[in-house]
């Protein structure tokens, strides 16, 4: 495959793993929302009367808003607030103010005089047949709820506004989230409707409690929405203050650029007004398909547009906008065409299915209660939809290419087209027709006509400026996907309108048929060669052989979703553009911010809320990332090197009319590393200088490589600038030659070493970090590429609690391994040998092998091997000791299996975490660093207990479990300074393997300045607003329960309430299965359960509480048949005494024998350190087995040896 070939396929995968992980967010509101307007046309119908005047009332404010002020705030106000944050001292905090002041003014007036102008705006918005006499009562009770729902204009506008604020500074996640307030209250107060009055055939208007249920409701949801944010706000610890000095801002001059902006809002709006007031014709006849039925079907329209295009193309974007800066219009035009084709290869197979299933689908969704007499309405208004699906992705495409090329005035113009083709056709297709079934399914075919003939004028104007660019590959694509996706459509249909029934067999069709049309497409894609079919395939497959990350973290593109948006991930889609030829000069990056239209759904990817905190944290990386404090000096970095670098630069320096170099970090032989500035984008960057003239074809060919690593866990490559051609010099404005370099991704944070200065991680946080580190590895071992550098210098915790790995297959080029790497060794054992080590020293904070990182090697035994983790430190977890044995040893302890790639490792560390999430507790520990105090001596030694986390031991068990059993991670990192003196790591990391004493890492000096006291903040409106959500909730729920059975009212007879039994316990056996001989006094194990407290079975005596080696003993209790288990009531021999509950893990209700030869077999359900003799443990609820563990992990002191025991159990259910 040659070069070219590859960059395509680079640049396709990062396209759809930037589109996957923003798209992931997008379904998690859409959900909530689909249910919302499915049991609104359960309560009210789909082409009632009473449908379309809520429809009309709800949906005006929003659309108001955005005419008004919300194309104002998106493109205007958000490119001044994120260019304040970076650039002011004050992070914006001022500016931020001012705007808050004026913007808050101007929607509150704007949201007075609309609501005080209510029944004009009603009026504009409803068909004249509304105004008529015979209508009155039903137009009143429309204009009385549009007077309840205009004021959620200002609260609309706060909610954008301090969306905007919180995504200025990388906090994306509460945008996202706050919606499913808002949805969860329309839902309570539907609820309450259909117990209250039940379904409703549409034909009388809504009464007085009505409108003050449904109106009063639809404002409290948009008023808890906001609510949200506003305490999103106040965690950032953000105070609004006002300020009205708004002389200055600059804010003139960004209107006057973005006028065509704000015009294509206010064409896009008027199309609306004329599009709303014909879709009310058609109800005002008694019933038709008006605007819910509009809305309903553009509402599944749009899901596949939200999910993939908009995803793509803001992945798109930030590429496109660099190509066309640097004059590359060609390379702007494959961009658009690649993202065209990958879109449609998705969008035209569900316009398929749109045509293919309308029915069933609408009908599961939209056909129940009183929408099953309505719900072809919706079918076929999806169907003249579907038509246009395919126009209205590539349009959308087409306008963010003109974005690039920043002429907004043609899509201003392109928008009138559109827009004015909408008006046509609906006047056209519906006024002379004049059938009420026919409206909505009439405007929706006009707006599919007016995006298919748009999309064609837009396309011939792009390809004016775009050189390279033509339908002819797109026609080519479309057919092609055409031909594999035609026998898809059929089958499905075909199999839909033979099962056929109720809710059950609608569902059960719908499933067949999309099993069969997918496999079917599938097939014939690969038959006719469909490369992207192939790519997104391959890219699932990928994803779905490894555990992905627990947050967000996804991390990936910024979580900023509107009411139906997404999740996640952590910055505006940022990504990385393909690698140029070897023989080219550059290699350009892609990724960078870019500002986007309030009317795109923000779909966005967990992930990513840490990749460019630089502003958020002051605390520095060790190695490539040192960032001193505000009140902490940088230690001058040291040119032990040579007298005369071969890198001769300065602070100031520019490099490629972009990058100014601002501080060196690391100074090598015969490299620099330096911080630096992107002056294009405004963000700080990592350069590694390399010296002219020398040798550097292999770094710069693993540049190229380490361009692949789109993982958000990756530092990554974006920009790199190989020698002159020969006969050409790189010089700057003095003529100092400057020589190639490599720009990689910049995050404030600190690295694993700084961490373990304080001393260990708690088990939970060292498991999931090691985790993150192997499953991001595993993605990349699958390409044949590895790290090979992983130490405590290379990881780094951001000011999020995310981790990011520095220097991937650069770092081996440039560093020498901190431990000798035999020739011919398999790369994938370094990694994996690296992880071992990894894990080792987080949870002791000794490294194996010798001193390193400023750490003490870990201790060995007579033999010369590194004793375990536990028995170097109290209270280490056994799993996570056997992990790091399973790694480091070649012939691990009990016979247990070798982890010998990066993906063993990931699925060990997974069964122990289960969907544990540490993110929150690094985070914690990074806003409250442990302070390090110098200290005399060679060697420093471990932390003191002070600075260790208490509760860091965990057993093998579900996440809940190690929550419990580890509350307080990261505790030692809080504790006050009076009460710690903790031993200081050397501010310059050596390893005995050092074999270049010419590197030098410039270090922050960590002082002992106490922590900042957090103030105190009183939550409790939080309370109120959360307890009257869950009052309206449960108050749904009492009153459709009440409703359903009347019976059960203040008379019914309450139900017996059932008596607890303790279960037989048929025969039991002791389980040991790490044992010499695999049994443990098996003789004493019946007086365990032999009602007599006086005997016991007892353990054997051991010299350690923890049993040496063991994990833990117990016995197994047989109930003779499958019982539920509620609770187990013990009588120890001795305390303390750490005891657990457990059940089989596989199939507890059907296991016939019980698993002895792990404890990995059985799974906890609760826990406790016993004080005393008498403890029960009873499971989060009750569970139904017939074998239970109860399973010793500590054992009490016996004089000087360690023994326990169990008296008597019994079990309760």
């Amino acid at each position: 495959m040659n070069q070219t070939a590859q960059n395509e396929r680079a640049s396709t995968s990062r396209l759809l793993s930037a589109g996957a992980l923003m798209a992931g967010g997008t379904m998690v509101s859409r959900v909530l929302g689909f249910v919302r307007v499915a049991l609104l046309a359960y309560v009210l119908g789909n082409g009632t009367r009473q449908a379309d005047a809520y429809a009309v009332a709800t949906t005006v404010p929003n659309a108001l808003y955005i005419l008004f002020a919300g194309g104002a705030l998106n493109t205007v106000l958000v490119p001044q607030l994120v260019r304040a944050v970076k650039n002011d001292p004050d992070k914006g905090e001022a500016y931020t103010n001012r705007i808050m002041t004026a913007f808050l003014l101007i929607i509150g007036v704007v949201a007075v005089l609309l609501t005080i102008a209510t029944p004009a705006v009603t009026w504009l918005y409803s068909d004249g047949q509304w105004h008529q006499p015979e209508l009155a009562d039903h137009y009143r009770a429309m204009v009385l709820l549009a007077y309840f729902c205009l004021p959620e204009i200002f609260f609309y506008g706060v909610f954008y506004l301090l969306g905007q604020v919180l995504n200025a500074r990388d906090k994306f996640g509460p945008m996202m989230w706050a919606p499913i307030a808002n949805n969860i209250v329309q839902l309570g107060v539907l609820g309450v409707y259909l117990a209250l009055w039940g379904q409703s055939d549409g034909a009388d208007p809504f009464s007085g409690p009505q409108i003050w249920l449904l109106g009063g409701g639809h404002l409290l949801g948009i008023i808890f929405q906001t609510a949200v944010m506003v305490w999103a706000m106040r965690k950032i610890d953000y105070r609004y203050r006002p300020r009205f000095d708004l002389k200055g801002t600059g804010l003139g001059h960004t209107f006057q650029l973005a006028k065509w902006t704000l015009g294509f809002v206010l064409v896009n709006q008027l199309a609306l007004v004329v599009v709303t007031k014909l879709a009310t014709s058609a109800t005002a006849q008694g019933a038709g398909a008006g605007l819910l039925v509009y809305n309903n079907a553009y509402l599944i329209f749009v899901l596949p547009h939200s999910l993939i295009t908009i995803s793509l193309a803001t992945a798109m974007l930030p590429s496109a906008s660099r190509l066309a800066a640097n004059g590359d219009l060609a390379g702007v035009g494959r961009e658009t065409l690649r993202t065209i084709n990958l879109t449609t290869t998705l969008l035209l197979p569900a316009a398929a299915a749109f045509i293919a299933l309308a029915g069933p689908l609408t009908g599961l969704m939209f056909g129940q209660g009183q929408g099953a007499q309505d719900a072809g309405y919706v079918a076929w208004t999806l169907i003249a939809f579907a038509v246009g699906l395919v126009p209205f992705t590539v349009q959308y495409i087409c306008l963010r290419a003109f974005y690039a090329l920043e002429d907004t005035r043609a899509t201003f113009v392109q928008q009138c087209l559109i827009a004015g083709l909408n008006i046509g056709f609906a006047l056209l297709l519906v006024v002379p027709v004049h059938r009420p079934e026919w409206v909505a399914p009439a405007l929706a075919l006009s707006y599919s006509l007016a995006y298919l003939i748009g999309v064609g004028v837009s396309y011939q104007r792009l390809m004016k400026r775009l050189p390279g660019l033509s339908p002819a590959p797109v026609l080519r694509h479309l057919l092609r996907v055409g031909l594999a996706v035609a026998p898809a459509a059929v089958a499905a249909w075909f199999i839909t309108q033979r099962i056929t029934g109720g809710i059950g067999m609608q569902v059960l069709g719908l499933l067949v048929a999309g099993l069969v049309a997918v496999g079917l497409f599938l097939g014939l894609a690969k038959l006719l060669k469909i490369g992207e079919v192939t790519s997104m395939v391959s890219m699932v497959l990928r994803r779905g052989r490894t555990p992905q990350p627990a947050t967000p973290a996804a991390e990936d593109p910024n979580t900023t979703p509107a009411e139906v948006g997404a999740e996640t991930p952590e910055d505006d889609a940022t990504a990385i553009r393909e690698l140029a030829d070897p023989d080219a000069t550059r290699i350009r990056s892609l990724g960078e911010d870019s500002p986007r239209s309030l009317s795109e759904e923000r779909s966005e990817s967990p992930g990513s809320l840490s990749e460019e905190r630089s502003d958020e944290s002051k605390g520095g990386f060790d190695s490539y990332l040192a960032q001193p404090t505000d009140d902490e000096p940088t230690e001058p970095v040291e040119n032990t090197a040579e007298d005369v670098h071969p890198i001769q630069v300065r602070s100031g320096m520019e490099l490629g009319g972009r990058y100014r170099l601002e501080e060196v970090l690391v100074r090598r032989a015969n490299t620099q590393t330096w911080k630096a500035f992107d002056e294009v984008l405004s963000r700080p960057v990592l350069i590694h200088l390399l010296p002219p003239g020398g040798d550097n074809d292999d770094l710069m060919n693993a540049a190229r490589k380490a361009a692949v690593a789109t993982d958000s866990r990756f530092l990554r490559v974006l920009d790199a600038a190989p020698d002159p051609a020969p006969g050409t010099t790189q010089q700057d404005d003095d003529g100092t030659r400057l020589g190639p370099y490599i720009v990689c991704e910049y995050a404030a944070g600190q690295s694993l070493q700084t961490l373990l200065a304080a001393g260990p991680l708690s088990a939970l946080e060292a498991a999931w970090l090691v985790r993150e580190v192997a499953d991001a590895l595993s993605g990349m071992h699958v390409q044949g590429l590895f790290h090979q550098r992983i130490s405590p210098d290379t990881v780094i915790i951001t000011a999020t609690g995310n981790i990011k790995i520095v220097g991937f297959l650069l770092e081996a080029e440039m560093v020498p391994s901190h431990h000798e790497i035999a020739a011919g060794e398999d790369p994938e054992t370094v990694d994996v040998m690296d992880l071992g080590r990894l894990l080792y020293c987080t949870l002791v904070s000794r490294w194996p092998g010798g001193h390193a990182y400023g750490m003490p090697g870990a201790p060995m035994d007579a033999e010369r091997r590194i004793l375990t983790p536990r028995q170097v430190r109290a209270g280490v977890s056994p799993a996570l000791d056997r992990i790091c044995d399973q790694i480091l040893s070649e012939s691990p302890r009990h016979r247990e299996v070798a982890l010998r790639t990066a993906n063993e490792v990931v699925v060990a560390l997974t069964r122990v975490l289960g969907t544990a999430d540490a993110a929150h507790d690094l985070e914690r520990r990074m806003r409250y660093p442990v302070p390090v105090v110098q200290v005399d001596g060679e060697e420093p030694p471990l932390a003191s207990p002070a600075a260790l986390s208490p509760g860091s031991a965990f057993a093998e068990q579900d996440t809940a479990a190690i929550r419990a059993s580890d509350p307080d991670a990261p505790t030692g990192a809080y504790q006050p300074i009076s009460t710690q003196r903790i031993a200081a790591v050397p501010a310059t990391p050596r390893t005995p393997d050092d074999a270049e004493p010419t590197v030098v890492r410039g270090v922050p000096a960590h002082g002992a300045s106490p922590a900042p006291t957090r103030r105190r903040e009183n939550r409790a409106w939080l309370g109120w607003l959360i307890g009257l959500v869950l009052l309206v909730l449960v108050g749904s729920l009492i009153a459709v329960a009440l409703r359903q059975n009347p019976a059960a009212g203040p008379g019914a007879a309450p139900s017996p309430v059932p008596t607890p039994t303790q279960w037989q316990i048929v025969r039991a056996a002791d389980f040991d299965p790490q044992g010499d001989d695999r049994t443990e006094n098996p003789g004493q194990v019946p007086q365990a359960y032999d009602n007599n407290p006086d005997t016991a079975w007892r353990t054997v005596n051991y010299r350690e509480a923890e049993m040496s080696d063991k994990d833990g003993l117990g016995i197994v209790f047989d109930l003779g048949e499958v019982r539920p288990i509620a609770r187990a009531e013990l009588q120890l021999f001795g305390a303390p005494t750490a005891v657990e509950l457990r059940i089989p893990a596989a199939n507890p209700e059907t296991v016939t024998a019980a698993p002895m030869n792990s404890a990995a077999q059985w799974r906890s359900l609760a826990q406790t350190r016993a004080t005393t003799p008498q403890v029960t443990l009873a499971p989060a609820q009750p569970v139904r087995s017939r074998f239970v563990l109860v399973y010793l992990t500590e054992l009490p002191a016996d004089g000087s040896t360690y023994r326990g025991g169990i008296a008597e159990a019994r079990f309760v259910g």
